[in-house]
């Protein structure tokens, strides 16, 4: 993670990922995520990440991959978090080039499969970042869900609390 460059000063738009995520494309995870060298330099090449005011965080769109990341997400959060979110993210992007449906609504947000396997692999690179469970379960809160869901999401990925 030391040799990503995050570029968190840019303007509301849209640009490609390394634009964002200086060298993210050399982490060893996104291998392990798309499988082929040629799977990753295809989804370097064509999706997009928008930048804007309107997102909290970051999301995929479900019906073309983009990328979209909140502006005061991008500017406020800290690299290591940031990274990881856009970890998270590309397992959508892999899984929405699949056909998987990411907003799958017969699915609670935490036990909906696409987060649990994009927040698996994200607990994964936290875990070989050297963060211990506490770090990760703090890392794993999100707003929209409650103190319950919270701590099941968190046993879904085998982190402890």
């Amino acid at each position: 993670m030391d040799q990503i460059k995050v570029n968190n000063d840019v303007e509301d738009g849209i640009y490609n990922i390394e634009e964002i995520f200086v060298d993210l494309k050399n982490t060893e995870i996104l291998l392990k995520i798309f499988e082929t060298r040629e799977n990753l330099e295809d989804v370097f090449e064509n999706i997009s990440v928008i930048v804007n005011d309107s997102a909290h965080y970051m999301h995929v769109q479900n019906e073309d991959a983009t990328i979209v990341i909140g502006k005061k997400h991008l500017r406020n959060s800290e690299k290591k978090i940031l990274y990881l979110d856009i970890i998270h993210e590309l397992v959508h992007v892999k899984q929405q080039r699949q056909g998987l449906d990411l907003y799958d609504n017969s699915y609670s947000y935490v036990d909906r499969p696409t987060e649990i396997e994009a927040y698996a692999i994200a607990v994964e690179e936290a875990r070989r970042l050297g963060m211990d469970d506490r770090e990760i379960f703090d890392y794993l809160h999100v707003e929209w869900i409650s103190h319950d869901e919270h701590k099941r999401l968190a046993s879904k990925v085998g982190v402890l609390f």
